[in-house]
């Protein structure tokens, strides 16, 4: 199989109740890579409880699939207010990067963010996660003063759909 169908066998999907073994996986792996220890009572509540968070009319918790059906990267959006959306949680295994993953993984949060009638899309990160910052950026994303208090972030970021 050619590098180009094989990346092509990637898929990129909402999960689902049955995925919840893999999105344990996948954010314990984020974390980790992260280099940090899940505080799942305060920042990290959406990670314990992220059927509650992300799904239904207000989110959606997506997994990256490989070819041999392992979740490898996960994202996630959820309605901060009316309009207003956040993407939280991308991550993708290192890998799988370099396979234009993280644009899918981006398509489909935006997509997810009009589902959910929010043409304003923010996110939060670490300024040492330059690789992420450069693919916001290149969606359109700008730098916005912090808007939700996160101790861990440095940058804070807001897209806005033209009407």
């Amino acid at each position: 199989m050619t590098d180009a169908r094989r990346d092509a066998a990637y898929a990129v999907r909402r999960a689902g109740p049955s995925d919840g073994a893999a999105v344990t996986r996948e954010l314990a792996a984020y974390l980790a890579f992260l280099g940090e220890a899940p505080d799942l009572a305060g920042l990290d509540y959406d990670v314990a409880h992220w059927e509650d968070v992300y799904t239904g009319t207000h989110g959606a918790f997506l997994l990256v699939v490989a070819p041999d059906q392992m979740a490898v990267g996960t994202a996630a959006v959820r309605v901060l207010e009316p309009g207003v959306a956040e993407i939280k949680r991308m991550w993708l295994r290192p890998a799988h990067r370099g396979r234009g993953l993280g644009r899918r993984l981006m398509d489909a949060c935006l997509a997810e963010a009009r589902r959910l009638g929010c043409p304003v899309v923010r996110l939060d990160s670490e300024a040492r996660l330059e690789a992420a910052i450069h693919l916001y950026r290149a969606y359109g994303f700008t730098e916005i003063p912090d808007y939700n208090g996160n101790p861990l972030a440095q940058v804070w970021m807001e897209r806005r759909e033209a009407p």
